[in-house]
């Protein structure tokens, strides 16, 4: 997919950031299949040749608006926060998971994300590798991430001994997801309805003392 986005110049980076938001508005618009390279180099004003160099696939470009709407948005930089978590007892443990619960709630209910999603689940028939792209691009690695962090947490003897990783990343995100499913996912004619935050702190309650 070509250098990482961390190593590119800053014009190379604005360019790629160019093909990323012309991309997105068409994915958004036409869903993955229906998508076109010639569309899409026409929404980002770039040629063809240039959007190569930068995505050789339109699976690799389709990956790269997947990331930087969910683990990679700057807005709420959910997996870098939880890689530089560290609590040191039950109450910074709270206060962790309650921040994160927050991050992964704005991240799940952006309507650009779930519009996506949309269309992603409408295209898997035909395109079944989507599938597999976004399971690892998003879900798989956040959940690996989380289970670094509960397996780092439980080797600090801030949670019980018995916590799996795996296990333990599903009890948390499981009930967030309800909330994007239900109340985002299913909700046609509006904006998406985000959870009350005492609801998300009740969530973290239930789940801190279920594993400590």
């Amino acid at each position: 997919m070509g250098a990482a986005y961390e190593e590119l110049g800053p014009r190379a980076r604005a360019k790629r950031d160019q093909i990323l938001s012309g991309a997105r508005s068409v994915f958004l618009r036409d869903g993955f299949a229906a998508a076109s390279t010639d569309a899409i180099a026409a929404e980002a004003k770039v040629s063809k040749r240039t959007l190569y160099v930068y995505y050789p696939s339109k699976e690799d470009l389709f990956v790269d608006v997947l990331r930087k709407l969910t683990i990679e948005n700057p807005q709420t930089r959910a997996l870098e926060s939880m890689e530089g978590m560290s609590p040191e007892n039950r109450e910074e443990l709270r206060r962790d998971l309650l921040e994160l619960a927050q991050k992964i709630v704005t991240t799940m209910m952006q309507p650009d994300y779930l519009a996506l999603l949309r269309t992603t689940i409408a295209d898997i028939h035909r395109f079944p590798q989507l599938a597999g792209l976004f399971r690892a691009t998003v879900p798989e690695r956040a959940m690996s991430s989380f289970a670094v962090f509960i397996e780092r947490t439980r080797k600090r003897g801030v949670i019980g001994e018995d916590a799996d990783g795996e296990t333990a990343a599903r009890m948390f995100i499981g009930p967030l997801l309800t909330y994007a499913v239900l109340d985002g996912l299913f909700v046609a004619g509006g904006p998406p309805r985000r959870p009350a935050p005492e609801r998300i702190e009740e969530i973290v309650d239930i789940y801190v003392k279920a594993i400590t």
